[in-house]
C-alpha cells in the first residue's frame, strides 16, 4: 500500500478530488437555480441542503488526510527513529510555542471589535457561547498562524535572496 501511494498518491488524490467535485456540481448546480439567496431570510438559507454533499465530502477528506498523515508519520517514526529526531523536535517546538501563546492569551475580550464579534456570534448561534478558554485557544491559534506565515515568508522569499550572500562569505 505504501509503495503504491508513494508512486501514485498524487494521481489518486487528484482523481478523487475531480470525481467529488463533479458529483458535487451535479448535485448543487441544478438545485441552485431554485433558490434566490439574496432574497431569503437566514432561517431559510440554513434550511437549504444542496451543498451538504460538498461539505460532507470536504470534512471526510480532511479526516482521511489527517488520519493518513498521522498513520504514515507514525510508520516513518517507527521504521526510522534516528532519522525522525528532527521532525519530532519540530513538533515539540510547535507544541511548546502553542502552549506559550495559550498561557499568554487573555481570557476576556481586550478590544471593542473583538467583543462586538463575540456578541454577534453568540446572538446568532442559538445559545452557543465563547468561553474564556475558547477565546484563549482562538488567540493562540491566530498567533501561531501568524508566526507560521512569517516563517514561511522568510523560508520562501528571504532565504533564497540571502543564501547566495551567505555562500559567498564562506
Amino acid at each position: 500500500m505504501y509503495n503504491f501511494l508513494s508512486k501514485n498518491g498524487q494521481l489518486v488524490a487528484f482523481l478523487v478530488g475531480v470525481v467529488l467535485v463533479v458529483i458535487f456540481l451535479a448535485i448543487a448546480v441544478p438545485g441552485a437555480g431554485d433558490y434566490y439567496f439574496d432574497q431569503m431570510e437566514d432561517a431559510e438559507i440554513f434550511g437549504v441542503n444542496i451543498f451538504n454533499f460538498g461539505i460532507a465530502a470536504a470534512i471526510a477528506l480532511t479526516v482521511i488526510c489527517a488520519a493518513g498523515m498521522i498513520l504514515f508519520g507514525l510508520y516513518h517514526v517507527a521504521s526510522n527513529p534516528k532519522g525522525s529526531i528532527k521532525g519530532i523536535l519540530g513538533v515539540v517546538v510547535i507544541a511548546a510555542l502553542m502552549f506559550l501563546f495559550y498561557t499568554m492569551a487573555a481570557d476576556k475580550a481586550d478590544h471593542a471589535t473583538i467583543q462586538g464579534a463575540i456578541e454577534n456570534y453568540e446572538s446568532s448561534s442559538e445559545g452557543r457561547m465563547i468561553s474564556g478558554g475558547n477565546l484563549k485557544w482562538i488567540s493562540s491559534a491566530i498567533r501561531m498562524g501568524l508566526l507560521m506565515a512569517g516563517l514561511a515568508f522568510v523560508a520562501l522569499i528571504v532565504m533564497p535572496l540571502v543564501s547566495p550572500i551567505i555562500n559567498r562569505v564562506k
